[in-house]
């Protein structure tokens, strides 16, 4: 079976019945099964050139890349 499918024993039909349940459920894909650490989930985003310019400046001046830059607001934002 292709990690990315999903086997029909573990496909639901009904809604999960809390927020964890639902966000449990979306981080963890087959592929990250098992003894593993779980991998990092990647996330696509289209921004106004403009803004990226400005990203990628706030980046170079603070010595680290747009995507520790990112990650660091998103860390500071959701707490």
């Amino acid at each position: 079976m292709s990690k990315f499918k999903i086997s029909s024993n573990t496909t639901r039909t009904e809604k999960p019945a809390t927020r964890e349940e639902f966000v449990s459920g979306a981080a963890l894909v087959q592929s990250q099964a098992g003894t593993r650490p779980p991998k990092p989930v990647r996330l696509n985003l289209d921004l106004d050139p403009e803004l990226h310019r400005q990203l990628k400046l706030r980046a170079v001046e603070n010595g680290m890349t747009i995507a520790q830059l990112v990650r660091g607001l998103i860390a500071q934002e959701i707490g």
